[in-house]
């Protein structure tokens, strides 16, 4: 690689500050991406290549957002259920978020997985997660573009294997729990309490004990990000690290090149200062079937926080 000690040392640490950032945001955004050194670094960019995965999807934008001109750009992130407790088929999207980048902030938006829309070729009342299970990357990517008015210019997709694939590599992380509740025979008492690859889904994806429902289970689920992410800063084990890459490239597709990975890091370093907002509905009975409606007026306000990043009128 560099020719000298001094050079190897000045990009070890450079590539290292990049993976790192880049897992910031990415994972912050509900997912991506590893920390790495210098000698990994060809590691790195094949496992992330192995993750590329493009798709037939119109953003309706005349031409693909410019990264190398900072401008901003959306992503769609999808937690989904193949892989958990050993499924294969295409699954639904479990966790469904929205983010909104800028050279200077990031807008990451929750949206409840029951929410009631219209599918394009399926006639009648349907829950938004349902999106993916029908047409899969593209059909989640028109029917989350059509219901928010933006373009979605990205995805990034992760199982829920990769999940507790990542947590094996990491290791346990500390989080603090607002609520009493056992799941699948795992008790997560209130105060903090360890999560480890043995426990991680059943504390992530639990929502019928809780009050709050999805809204409670999306809270958890950024809790466990927040402590993944700062655990993985804080990793020194070039063994870790490979173990962390290998637990993201087997278990995670996306749209975004390892080109546009470097080119978000050179241009957008201020999208670190994140910021959540939550789609909120009121939960309907409909037909026997339990949707989480959003009204007129929500949805709007939510539409329009996303504009405003996107700088679309």
């Amino acid at each position: 690689m560099a020719t000298s000690q001094h050079k190897h040392h000045h990009s070890k640490h450079k590539n290292h500050r990049i993976w790192k950032w880049f897992i910031g945001i990415i994972l912050t955004l509900l997912i991506i991406s590893g920390a790495v050194v210098t000698k990994f670094y060809f590691d790195a960019k094949k496992s992330v290549e192995s993750t590329y995965t493009p798709v037939k999807h119109n953003t309706g934008r005349d031409q693909s957002v410019d990264l190398t001109k900072s401008k901003p750009f959306s992503v769609l992130l999808l937690g989904v259920d193949t892989g958990e407790l050993g499924r294969t088929e295409r699954g639904r999207s479990d966790t469904i978020m929205v983010a909104t980048v800028t050279p200077k902030k990031t807008t990451l938006l929750s949206i409840p997985r029951d929410t009631l829309v219209t599918i394009a070729n399926h006639p009648g009342n349907s829950k938004i997660n349902a999106a993916y299970a029908y047409g899969g990357l593209t059909g989640a990517l028109n029917t989350l573009q059509s219901y928010l008015d933006i373009p979605l210019d990205h995805y990034i997709e992760v199982n829920m294997k990769g999940l507790e694939q990542l947590s094996a590599a990491i290791g346990p992380v500390e989080v603090d729990n607002d609520l009493d509740f056992t799941q699948d025979g795992n008790h997560f008492p209130e105060g903090k309490i360890s999560i480890n690859q043995h426990n991680i889904l059943s504390f992530t994806r639990m929502r019928h004990e809780d009050p709050r429902g999805d809204y409670g289970r999306q809270l958890r689920q950024r809790e466990v990000v927040t402590a993944m992410i700062k655990q993985i800063a804080s990793v020194g084990s070039i063994t870790k690290y490979q173990s962390i890459l290998n637990a993201l490239s087997s278990n995670m597709k996306t749209d975004i090149s390892f080109k546009q990975m470097k080119q978000i890091y050179a241009n957008y370093k201020g999208a670190t200062d994140i910021s959540q907002i939550q789609l909120k509905g009121q939960g309907q009975m409909i037909d026997g079937v339990s949707y989480e409606v959003v009204s007129g007026n929500n949805l709007n306000a939510v539409q329009q926080k996303l504009k405003n990043q996107l700088e679309i009128k």
